[in-house]
């Protein structure tokens, strides 16, 4: 696997050169410092730019273009990384080796159509396809509540940092949907073009040169890029004392959210020694929190712990009985304390480094995990797989500790329910 950056005035190209896939994958992502005011209008974008084209004025067009073009496949999200909105364009195909001549200029084409004409008659896009789209987005942001667990968590997130990135749902807000207009989209995305910083990352068996090429013949953006700072978020403070809050739905099951803000890790810490603390502590059926307080004592319907790098955060998130709450609570500060104390054993460490080994040695495995790889690394920095392997198997129990020790709770959130 050989990997290859170029950076232009108005993008950076990665290619990473590699004959272990039949297909070629494409990501190209659109990224700007994140405004809470933002997500929806770029979701939306996300949707719209997949319904129709100028060329292809239907969804069935494209569909059908997509079939015609040995089923090559396009899809988009719109997502938060750290302190960033990344808009994101996925074209995966089969390479032209296993079909015929010319499929990979073709197929590129047909994908830049969709980027870059869209369905748009004087300054609007097209109003069948803003209608379906505002009904997709509006009945996105209503079924919030159908995913308690996620709900949850993002009521409390709101509790632990607002006006914090990590506070903004990601499915935008109705204010912000009865705002937007055919014409108002249609500036949005002008102005994404001139404005994001964009990276195009490429995986598969493919001529470096005759893609470049390409992409410089056909992409069509030119404007030179400001830097837009650092996708990680860090917390200048940590509450000294912890915040307790209680909220009330109309659900059976109660909700239990425990969230840390995490301060003066460094980057080895972050990066290795706290997902084996991690996977030691809550991020594993065999962690202490699962097997304690949810196998031994029957205190939790379910219990995790999760850590986010690029927001500098670590959550706990449960399901129990209300009634379960203080006791709960108390062991999980309990495991806590125990971690801290050098309460785990060297089968444990190695166990939870085995399960790190192993999903770092699968990334090569997929396309997608390797292009989100090389993605981090051009956001946040960050080290080669075999540098990582290497890494992680130093981590020691005296790391692990020391980690425990920075850990500190910041929010216990509790969504009660009836039982």
């Amino acid at each position: 696997m050989e990997y290859i950056k170029k950076e232009y005035a108005a993008y950076n190209v990665h290619i990473i050169k590699t004959d272990k896939f039949k297909s070629i994958t494409i990501d190209v992502n659109f990224l700007r410092k994140i405004k809470k005011e933002e997500i929806t209008i770029r979701n939306f974008l996300s949707e719209i730019l997949l319904q129709s084209s100028k060329n292809y004025p239907t969804k069935r067009l494209l569909a059908l273009k997509s079939m015609e073009l040995y089923d090559s496949n396009v899809r988009s999200s719109n997502s938060r990384i750290g302190n960033f909105s990344n808009l994101s364009f996925n074209l995966k195909f089969l390479n032209d080796k296993y079909t015929e001549d010319g499929m990979f200029d073709k197929t590129l084409d047909f994908f830049f159509d969709i980027l870059f004409n869209p369905n748009v008659e004087n300054g609007r896009f097209d109003e069948k396809s803003f209608k379906i789209v505002n009904k997709l987005i509006y009945n996105e942001i209503k079924s919030i509540k159908d995913n308690l667990t996620k709900y949850s968590l993002i009521k409390m997130l709101e509790h632990m940092g607002k006006n914090e990135p990590y506070s903004y749902r990601g499915y935008g807000y109705i204010e912000d949907l009865e705002k937007i207009t055919p014409q108002k989209l249609y500036e949005y995305y002008t102005g994404i073009l001139k404005s994001d910083k964009v990276n195009i990352l490429i995986i598969g068996d493919v001529d470096t040169d005759k893609v470049l090429n390409i992409i410089h013949d056909k992409f069509k953006i030119n404007t030179v890029k400001k830097d837009i700072g650092n996708a990680m978020i860090t917390h200048e403070k940590v509450r000294g004392r912890l915040r307790k809050v209680d909220d009330y739905e109309n659900i059976i099951q109660s909700k239990l959210n425990i969230g840390f803000k995490l301060k003066d890790l460094s980057d080895y810490e972050l990066r290795y020694v706290l997902p084996i603390y991690n996977e030691i502590f809550g991020g594993s059926p065999n962690s202490k929190l699962f097997q304690n307080i949810r196998e031994k004592h029957s205190l939790a319907y379910y219990i995790t712990s999760m850590p986010n790098i690029f927001d500098n955060l670590l959550i706990i998130y449960s399901g129990i009985n209300k009634n379960s709450y203080d006791k709960a609570v108390d062991l999980i500060k309990k495991e806590l304390n125990n971690m801290k104390k050098g309460k785990f054993t060297d089968e444990e460490i190695n166990k939870a480094k085995e399960n790190m080994l192993a999903s770092l040695e699968t990334i090569e495995d997929s396309p997608a995990r390797i292009i989100n790889m090389y993605y981090a690394r051009e956001l946040a920095g960050g080290d080669e797989i075999e540098e990582r392997i290497r890494k992680v198997k130093q981590v020691t129990k005296e790391d692990i500790i020391k980690v425990a020790t920075k850990l500190k709770i910041d929010t216990i959130y509790l969504m009660h329910g009836e039982e």
